[in-house]
């Protein structure tokens, strides 16, 4: 089983046989204003495409869907599961959306949604959260900091 691609939506539409009609509100980039945003708790809802082969219909695999940071050092989420692959005509293809509740994400940064079926790595869905900060350079050395605390830099540094 593979998964083709993956996105970070709003909302799916399903018909009366929960088929896929519609999906609303792709992103990839979250964007907060200030310091005070974070720590952010959010829920994110992902789609998933898989594609199967004849000899994996009705079959049960591992799916894992962690949030790591840049360096896959940091998971701020994990959700384990199953997944069973439909019964359908070939090439089989289907859509499961799945809701991350609660994610805590401390600071903004870029982070991925690493998808692994039965321990394997499949798929990355990408996700920036982003907020403004100020980077002030001063000769050699450049410090990067939140627009709440420039005043009180700037107070600090001038007493020097």
């Amino acid at each position: 089983m593979d998964v083709l691609w993956g996105a970070w939506i709003r909302q799916i539409n399903l018909d009366q046989h929960q088929q896929l009609v519609d999906i609303i509100g792709i992103y990839h980039i979250i964007h907060k204003e200030n310091k005070s945003d974070f720590p952010l708790i959010t829920d994110l809802h992902v789609i998933l495409a898989f594609e199967a082969t004849l000899a994996e219909c009705t079959k049960t695999f591992k799916i894992t869907l962690e949030i790591i940071d840049l360096d896959a050092t940091h998971r701020i989420f994990e959700l384990n599961g199953e997944i069973v692959v439909p019964e359908g005509d070939m090439p089989l293809i289907w859509y499961e959306d799945y809701v991350l509740e609660n994610v805590i994400i401390r600071e903004p940064a870029y982070y991925e949604l690493s998808v692994s079926i039965d321990n394997q790595f499949k798929q990355r869905v990408p996700l920036w959260v982003t907020a403004p900060k100020m980077w002030i350079m001063n000769g050699d050395i450049t410090t990067e900091m939140w627009g709440e605390d420039y005043e009180y830099w700037k107070q600090e540094y001038e007493k020097e």
